[in-house]
C-alpha cells in the first residue's frame, strides 16, 4: 500500500556535534541528512513532507526550500525545540496526522528499503527495528514471535538492554484509521498533562500496552542506518554509507576504533582471551575512582610494573604505550639503523634522522648478525632498532643472536633497542629482557595491548640497565602520562597470572591451527609465525589492496595491506591477525573464496 505523506522531526540542537550547521543539515559524506531522507521518501512514492523545524530553522528552509525532488514540503516551527521533547515536536505538526504517514526523525540515515518494508506491514503502525549491537543505546522494543510489539523500552544501552531487546531506528509508519482513533487522541493527553518533554514513542508504547491496535516490529536488521547523535555516529553512518571501494581507506584513516562498524578486525593484534571476566569486573567497580581521582606518578606506576613483570624498577620507564615510546627515541636518537620491513612507525619517527636500513629478504626473512653489524659499522651508526617477533613478518630472532649482536654492537659502543611487544606468544625463554644486567647496551620497548588485551588502555613500558638512555626517556615524559584506569589495570594484573598465562597458550594453539588452514589455501605462500599474526604472500597476479578490499566488501572482515611495507613485492603480502579459533576459521574460508572466486573468471575469460 502506497504512502504518500511523511512528517521529519527536524528541530534538534545537535549539541553532540560540531554545531557548525543545524544538525538536520548535517552532511553524511556530503549529503546532508535531511536531504538524504528525503530523496529516500520521493524514492517510494512520497508526495508531501512537512518538515518540523526549530533550531536555525531558516536555514534548514533555504536548504530544502518547497519543494525537493518532486515532493512538496511545508513547514512546522516548534518554537520551544529547546525546553521540550520530539513527542511536542509531532503534537504541533497533529494537523498534518490525518492520513497514512511515515514518522521519523531528522538525524536518521537509512536505506530506502526501509520505508519500503513498512509500507509493507499489514498492521495499523509499524516500527523499524533493528538488531541490538555493542554500543547502542536509546529506545527499543520486545517482539512477540508474530512480530506485534510487546511492550517498548527506553534509556538503555547494549549492556543494560533485556535478552531480546530489538533497536528501534525511528521510522515509523502510522495508518490513518489508527492515527484518528488512538495516536492523536493519546498524544494530545499526554501534551495536555504536560509532558512535553517525553518521546512520541511513549504514545506507541500505551499502544502496545493497550493491545487494542498491533504495531509491528519490521525487522531491518541487515539494512544500512544509523541515528546521528555524535561525532562517533557521524562517522559510522559515513562508512556505513560510503562506497564499497572507499571502506577499507576510510578504516585505515581512523588507525583503530573497528569495533564500532560491522566488520570482523584481523588488522590490529590482541589477545582474545584476556582480561578476564573477574578482571574486567573489577575494573568496573573501580571505573568511578580512576576517572574522578588524579592517577600515580612515574615512581609508584614503576613499582606496580615491577610487580607485574619481575622487572625490577630501577630498569623501567612506565609509558603510554609502545608509541609514545617510540615517539620519544625519534627525538632521542640519531644515526639509527632499522631493519626493514618493521613496524612502521619507527620509520616515521626517524625519517628525518639519520638512518640506514638492513633489509630482511624473502622468502623466510631470515636475519644475519653478522650483515646488520657490518651496516652498522660502515655507518657508524649509534644505535640498531629491531623488532623480534618482526612486525609483519611475524618471524621471531633467536635469543642467542641478539644476545651475540648485542655484544658485536657493544665493541663499537652503540645501542641495542629490542622491540618485543610481541615476544608473548613465542616461547618462554625468548625474551632478552631477563638479560639486561649482562647487557648494558640493550634496551627492550614492550607494548602491553598485544599480548594483555587491552588496546584502549594504551600501556607500555622500556627497559633497559642502559642508564643515560633511562634518564634521558624518563625526563621526556609528562609526570602523569598513564590514566587512573591503566593503573588499577596494573595494580590488579599480578592477581591474575595463571589466567594470563593460559590466554597465550590458547593464543599460540590457535596460531597454528589458523597456520595450518592457511597453508592449505591454493596459492598462497605463508610465513610460519612466531607471533599471534600471519603474514601471506598472494599468488601470481594478485595485489593486496585488492584481496583486501575483496574480504572487507565481500565477508566483512579487515585484514592488513603490506603494500607501505618496506619490503620486495609489498603489494604482495597480507598480513592478518589471529582470533579465536572459529573467526580465524572464517578467514581462511573466505580468503579461499575470494582466491577462488576470481580465479574461475579468469579461468573462463581465457577460455580453459
Amino acid at each position: 500500500m502506497s504512502v504518500h505523506k511523511a512528517v521529519i522531526l527536524a528541530a534538534g540542537v545537535g549539541r553532540r556535534l560540531s554545531g557548525a550547521v543545524p544538525k538536520a543539515l548535517t552532511p553524511v559524506n556530503g549529503v546532508p541528512i535531511v536531504h538524504r531522507a528525503l530523496a529516500r521518501l520521493a524514492s517510494v512514492g512520497v508526495r508531501e513532507t512537512v518538515l518540523v523545524v526549530g533550531h536555525r530553522a531558516d536555514e534548514v528552509r533555504a536548504a530544502v526550500g518547497v519543494e525537493f525532488a518532486g515532493m512538496q514540503v511545508s513547514y512546522v516551527l516548534a518554537d520551544r525545540y529547546d525546553t521540550t521533547n520530539n513527542a511536542y515536536s509531532l503534537w504541533l505538526a497533529r494537523r498534518h496526522l490525518t492520513d497514512d504517514v511515515f514518522v521519523l526523525d531528522g538525524d536518521v540515515v537509512f536505506d530506502a528499503e526501509v520505508l519500503t518494508r513498512l509500507a509493507d506491514s499489514p498492521e495499523s503502525a509499524a516500527s523499524a527495528v533493528a538488531a541490538w549491537q555493542p554500543g547502542m543505546n536509546g529506545a527499543g522494543v520486545i517482539a512477540k514471535p508474530d512480530g506485534r510489539i510487546d511492550r517498548f523500552l527506553t534509556a538503555y544501552d547494549s549492556t543494560e538492554a533485556p535478552h531480546g531487546a530489538l533497536k528501534t531506528i525511528n521510522v515509523h509508519l502510522l495508518r490513518a484509521q489508527y492515527l484518528r482513533a488512538e495516536f492523536v487522541p493519546v498524544l494530545e493527553e499526554l501534551i495536555d498533562r504536560g509532558q512535553e518533554n517525553e518521546f512520541y514513542e511513549s504514545v506507541l508504547a500505551v499502544t502496545a500496552a493497550n493491545g487494542t491496535v498491533g504495531v509491528h516490529a519490521v525487522d531491518c536488521t541487515d539494512l544500512r542506518w544509523c541515528e546521528v547523535d555524535d561525532t562517533s555516529d557521524l562517522i559510522a553512518a559515513e562508512y556505513s554509507f560510503s562506497e564499497a571501494a572507499q571502506r577499507l581507506s576510510f578504516l585505515e584513516q581512523l588507525h583503530g576504533g573497528y569495533w564500532r562498524f560491522d566488520v570482523a578486525d584481523h588488522c590490529l593484534m590482541i589477545n582474545p582471551y584476556f582480561p578476564p571476566k573477574p578482571l574486567l569486573r573489577r575494573l568496573a567497580a573501580d571505573l568511578e575512582t580512576s576517572l574522578l581521582n588524579y592517577p600515580l606518578g612515574q615512581a609508584p606506576l614503576r613499582q606496580l610494573l615491577t610487580a607485574a613483570t619481575g622487572t625490577p624498577e630501577h630498569q623501567l620507564v612506565v609509558a603510554n604505550g609502545a608509541s609514545e615510546l617510540i615517539t620519544v627515541l625519534g627525538r632521542l636518537l640519531d644515526d639509527v639503523v632499522l631493519i626493514v620491513p618493521g613496524f612502521n612507525e619507527y620509520e616515521a619517527v626517524f625519517a628525518r634522522k639519520r638512518r640506514h636500513r638492513v633489509e630482511l629478504a624473502p622468502p623466510d626473512f631470515a636475519f644475519e648478525v653478522d650483515r646488520c653489524v657490518d651496516t652498522a659499522v660502515r655507518a657508524q651508526a649509534k644505535a640498531v632498532i629491531l623488532t623480534s617477533p618482526n612486525n609483519p613478518t611475524s618471524r621471531a630472532i633467536p635469543k642467542e643472536d641478539l644476545l651475540l649482536l648485542a655484544k658485536q654492537l657493544a665493541d663499537h659502543e652503540m645501542r641495542l633497542l629490542v622491540d618485543e611487544s610481541f615476544i608473548e606468544f613465542c616461547p618462554l625463554e625468548s625474551t632478552v629482557q631477563t638479560e639486561l644486567d649482562t647487557h648494558p647496551n640493550l634496551t627492550v620497548i614492550k607494548s602491553m595491548s598485544k599480548a594483555y588485551g587491552v588496546g584502549g588502555l594504551r600501556l607500555g613500558y622500556l627497559a633497559t640497565a642502559d642508564t643515560e638512555l633511562r634518564d634521558l626517556v624518563r625526563a621526556e615524559l609528562p609526570v602523569w602520562n598513564i590514566n587512573g584506569l591503566a593503573e588499577e589495570f596494573l595494580r590488579r594484573l599480578p592477581g591474575f597470572a595463571t589466567e594470563y598465562r593460559a590466554s597465550l597458550e590458547r593464543v599460540r594453539c590457535d596460531r597454528d591451527e589458523f597456520y595450518r588452514e592457511l597453508c592449505a589455501v591454493p596459492g598462497l605462500t605463508v610465513i610460519e609465525p612466531d607471533a599471534n599474526f600471519i603474514l601471506v604472500r598472494l599468488p601470481n597476479g594478485w595485489h593486496a589492496r585488492e584481496v583486501a578490499e575483496a574480504m572487507l566488501s565481500r565477508f566483512g572482515i579487515l585484514v592488513k595491506d603490506c603494500s607501505g611495507k618496506s619490503m620486495p613485492d609489498a603489494d604482495r603480502y597480507v598480513r592478518i591477525s589471529c582470533r579465536t579459533a572459529p573467526e580465524n576459521h572464517r578467514v581462511a574460508t573466505s580468503l579461499a573464496a575470494v582466491l577462488a572466486t576470481a580465479t574461475a573468471g579468469l579461468d573462463a575469460a581465457v577460455g580453459f
